[in-house]
């Protein structure tokens, strides 16, 4: 039965979380004894836990494709494999021409008097046309439709997260009072009050000092199917750093849900290109004793802007305090001294966003991420979606020293920046943390030894047992569902497992196209299932779907996708073994 610690005060929050991705169900806390206010949430998975249904799109004119229901409405949640005519239209324009159609299959009005044009994205995979749901002038939190069309202006995939018109209709009309959809009424609460709640619903602690981030918004948020009206607020506190995203009821005042933001990895590194540990093939190393300078490698910093700081195209270590300026360039730092972990981060975010470049990937985080290399006294580091912001923990070894644990916490900003928000279900958190772990060890994959592969941040777990020490591995033999735990990075090595095999069999400039280019298909709150499914239409998009039984093959085994030949049931289900 997986568990979870949280805060006891936070078993609603979490709660919601577990359960928003639907594969879960909550069965009940139990306090930690020794340990004041800390509980363990006991959860399984759902016994209803059957792939969606699936059929052929029929009666609209001009299209074809499969379409997959909603579990819980009886609308389209997705349609995939879409073949439509050429259009040399503007791509708003040949999406709302489609949704107009496609209208009664996706449960909205015909007229998308309810939908507000959001923005076209450009990817690898073509263009994205966003719209979101509003109801007068306030939208609906996470209630948005993604049209995808090609280069050509065919639309090839259509995700679906709107309210359906059959459950804002009645709301509307004043059929529930509770739901509050009757445009834009008087509230209960003031912003002002809204700020002083969410100021209070964090618990008072010596030192900590909290305060809103930008100005709270007021929408509606679907709370089991029913939008209720809500202001958004976000809180930094610390320390320990966090960043809290809340909702409040708007006329109660209730607290909704709440969630930490900060994208953590919960480790420690000194690394060079990438570590001592691969630089010298060996575990035999301590914190404590100088580095051997064969370990360091002299490199070129590119796009710095001339200020004598290092700040280029597509890094900035501006955020750090008493950060060291150099007129002629020369970053030539070795560890211990004030600069080494600036030019550390500076070349390893500046060489990764280049060859992301060279993937296709030239609109993905193109500009320059601020840094902090010494952001907290914690061993840990986060990426603030916020603040849009990096920082590192000094804790133990230095984070910023690790070339992995950089590229781990830049992972998340890859994803926040190709997906705003992504991350709301605790699976699409783990596979935030997976994302980032596939992608610290893809990139140094072919210049480690074999046995040093599969393992990150070994240098940062030197003092720790393990062969080789590591703060995680990517070749773990965990199944869905039965391995989930609920804590992210542990349920990461579920997905990370998947992409490395997947790099395995595809080598690594595909796998990486995939794995990157398929975020643009999925929304905050997808589960591991809606990946893998994002994932095949990537790879029909990119590479003719040649790959699709391979990557059908290493989903199904860890059970991700259901088996084909025994319908219903899945390879990490707990009567398989």
């Amino acid at each position: 039965m997986p568990t979870k610690q949280i805060q006891c005060a936070d078993f609603e929050e979490e709660k919601a979380a577990v359960e928003s991705s639907g594969r879960y169900r909550v069965l009940r806390q139990a306090r930690v004894a020794g340990q004041a206010g800390v509980c363990t949430l006991h959860y399984e998975p759902r016994g209803d836990l059957k792939p969606r249904p699936v059929r052929r799109l029929r009666g609209i004119a001009g299209a074809q494709g499969r379409v997959e229901m909603s579990r819980s409405r009886r609308v389209a949640r997705r349609l995939f494999e879409l073949q439509t005519p050429a259009s040399k239209d503007a791509p708003r324009r040949i999406a709302e021409r489609w949704l107009k159609r496609l209208a009664p299959l996706l449960g909205i009005g015909a007229d998308l008097a309810d939908l507000k044009f959001d923005q076209v994205r450009h990817s690898v995979l073509g263009r994205h046309v966003l719209f979101q749901q509003h109801v007068g002038r306030t939208q609906i939190s996470g209630a948005w439709v993604r049209v995808d069309l090609d280069e050509d202006g065919r639309v090839y995939n259509l995700q679906n997260d709107l309210v359906p018109l059959q459950v804002l209709a009645p709301r509307r009309a004043g059929a529930t009072r509770a739901s509050r959809l009757h445009g834009d009424e008087g509230r209960a609460l003031t912003r002002d009050q809204a700020k002083a709640r969410a100021l209070a619903a964090i618990a008072p602690a010596r030192g900590l000092k909290k305060q809103v981030i930008g100005t709270p918004e007021l929408l509606y948020r679907p709370t089991d199917g029913d939008p209720r009206l809500t202001w958004k607020v976000v809180v930094k506190s610390g320390p320990p750093s966090r960043e809290w995203k809340m909702y409040f009821d708007a006329f109660s005042g209730a607290l909704l849900w709440r969630r930490n933001l900060l994208k953590r990895a919960s480790g420690r590194a000194l690394v060079f290109d990438p570590n001592p540990v691969v630089a010298l093939n060996t575990a035999e190393l301590s914190n404590r004793r100088a580095v051997p300078a064969t370990a360091y490698r002299e490199v070129e910093l590119r796009g710095l802007d001339g200020s004598g700081f290092l700040d280029g195209d597509f890094v900035s270590t501006r955020l750090t305090k008493r950060r060291v300026r150099r007129a002629n360039g020369d970053f030539r730092f070795r560890r211990g001294e004030r600069g080494f972990t600036e030019a550390m981060v500076y070349f390893h975010i500046d060489r990764l966003q280049r060859h992301l470049q060279a993937l296709g990937f030239d609109n993905v985080l193109h500009r320059g991420i601020a840094v902090d290399v010494a952001g907290q006294r914690e061993d840990n580091s986060y990426y603030s979606p916020t603040d849009r912001q990096l920082s590192f923990g000094t804790g133990g070894v230095d984070d910023a020293e690790d070339a992995e644990t950089i590229l781990h916490e830049y992972g998340h900003a890859i994803q926040d920046a190709q997906l705003p928000g992504f991350g709301e279900s605790d699976e699409c958190a783990a596979m935030g943390e997976g994302f980032g772990d596939f992608l610290a060890a893809s990139y140094f994959a072919d210049w480690k030894p074999a046995w040093l592969r599969p393992a990150i941040c070994s240098w940062d777990c030197i003092a720790f047992a393990g062969d080789p020490p590591c703060l995680r591995r990517l070749d773990s033999n965990k199944k869905y569902p039965k391995d989930i735990t609920g804590e992210v990075h542990d349920d990461g090595e579920i997905w990370s497992a998947c992409l490395w095999e997947l790099r395995h069999e595809l080598g690594r400039a595909n796998a990486e196209k995939l794995v990157i280019a398929h975020h643009h298909l999925l929304n905050r709150w997808a589960g591991f299932e809606d990946a893998a499914n994002a994932m095949l239409t990537a790879d029909r998009r990119l590479f003719g779907g040649r790959h699709r039984e391979l990557i059908t093959a290493v989903f199904v085994k860890r059970g991700i996708l259901p088996d084909p030949r025994r319908p219903g049931r899945r390879a990490g289900d707990r009567f398989e073994g």
